[in-house]
């Protein structure tokens, strides 16, 4: 299973870096308009699920990249909210109970829980959509966080199909999907902006 692991390696460095981007790009815009703080919040608390999941299958690989994707999942969030104190707190206790939830439940519950956090990219779907309806513009999200969001996926999905996981490839396939979408649809959105600025 090297070979597995050496994927599993290769997305955690991308999973670890993807919100670093996002939280740099809101920095220096002063605002973060388009982002989904939900998306955010909720990829912050899946590290937490998958944390417990490479705990109870003793995957060092899952361990070390949630724990790291977590902070830096945390750090966006921090970039995006005005209620930063209050907000952390109760992420950080949400983050602890569902690992501990993933670690230590039956695999019966642990599964629902898994595939639940595999829509965190949903908010974003409709938030972007949203921008669409609106008629497109710039947004704050970045386009490099994306990519590398991309990049992971498919080095999670090379590793989950390594390890003939049907809940990972299940898990990843969906997120892979989702992240598809949300960088289609804010070029998307970029390239309408583009258009009416050529226009006016």
């Amino acid at each position: 299973m090297l070979i597995a692991e050496i994927f599993g390696f290769a997305a955690a460095v991308q999973g670890v870096l993807q919100g670093w981007p996002q939280a740099r790009k809101v920095r220096s815009l002063g605002h973060a308009s388009g982002v989904s703080l939900a998306m955010w919040i909720m990829m912050t608390v899946s590290s937490g699920a998958w944390l417990g999941y490479g705990l109870r299958t003793a995957s060092p690989s899952l361990i070390v990249s949630t724990v790291a994707t977590g902070l830096i999942n945390a750090n966006v969030v921090l970039a995006i909210s005005n209620n930063r104190a209050g907000l952390a707190a109760r992420v950080v206790g949400i983050f602890v109970a569902v690992t501990a939830a993933a670690a230590l439940l039956p695999v019966w519950i642990v599964n629902p829980l898994l595939f639940f956090f595999t829509l965190s990219r949903a908010p974003q779907v409709a938030r972007s959509w949203r921008t669409r309806r609106a008629g497109g513009g710039s947004t704050a999200v970045s386009i490099g966080s994306n990519a590398l969001s991309l990049g992971c996926l498919l080095c999670w999905m090379a590793y989950s199909v390594l390890l003939a996981s049907p809940t990972l490839i299940a898990t990843t396939a969906i997120s892979l999907i989702l992240n598809v979408v949300v960088i289609w649809l804010e070029r998307s959105n970029s390239t309408r902006s583009d258009g009416v600025r050529l226009v006016q």
